[in-house]
């Protein structure tokens, strides 16, 4: 019982600091940092919930979202990532214009955030059916925040998300490590994060 509540209390922590800040986007710069495109395309390139059945073409968000850090690490693990959380905070402080870098193996297309959010604010939950008319077989959309990076960047810190329906989607953060080159999945040993499921 304690563990559901945990889990249930870090659900809606992570929906609450997950909330995207309004950013007019004449104020998004162009996001250049092609080591950020390297993760993005690491972590999109392993699969996930983006790769529903049917889904032939990954549709990504254009402007990244700045969703609140909710990676709590231990005092070793502080050692590790706590530059790199640090720098996430920094670059998520504002919105950026993502770019055609993505290297993952996988048809996709850009979607800018004013065309969703103007089917989702005219029709509510029914425009997920206007979604689907405009982008069949898409799956729904990908949603990326900056990237946030240790001083010599072998590090990185970034929050995906993925949203398919009504009650559809999933987020969380990814804890990078780049090895020989390429970036790979990073476990703390201690400490906490929240992801969310629905």
């Amino acid at each position: 019982m304690l563990r559901m509540a945990m889990l249930f209390t870090a659900f809606v922590a992570s929906v609450v600091l997950a909330s995207p800040q309004e950013t007019p986007m004449s104020e998004a710069k162009t996001y250049d940092d092609a080591e950020a495109y390297k993760v993005y395309s690491a972590i999109l390139g392993q699969g996930g919930p983006q790769r529903k059945v049917g889904t032939r073409t990954l549709m990504i968000r254009t402007e990244t979202e700045p969703y609140g850090m909710c990676i709590s690490p231990d005092a070793e693990s502080e050692k590790i990532v706590g530059t790199a959380i640090a720098d996430y905070k920094k670059q998520n402080g504002q919105k950026w214009l993502l770019q055609r870098r993505f290297d993952i193996g996988t048809p996709y297309e850009m979607v800018p955030s004013g065309e969703i959010d103007t089917i989702f604010k005219t029709e509510g939950p029914d425009g997920w059916k206007t979604y689907y008319e405009r982008h069949p077989n898409s799956g729904g959309w990908i949603e990326l925040s900056a990237v946030g990076f240790n001083p010599s960047k072998t590090i990185a810190v970034v929050y995906a998300s993925h949203s398919c329906g009504w009650l559809c989607g999933a987020g969380e953060f990814h804890i990078l490590q780049k090895v020989d080159g390429k970036w790979t999945p990073l476990r703390l040993n201690g400490g906490t994060f929240c992801s969310w499921v629905s």
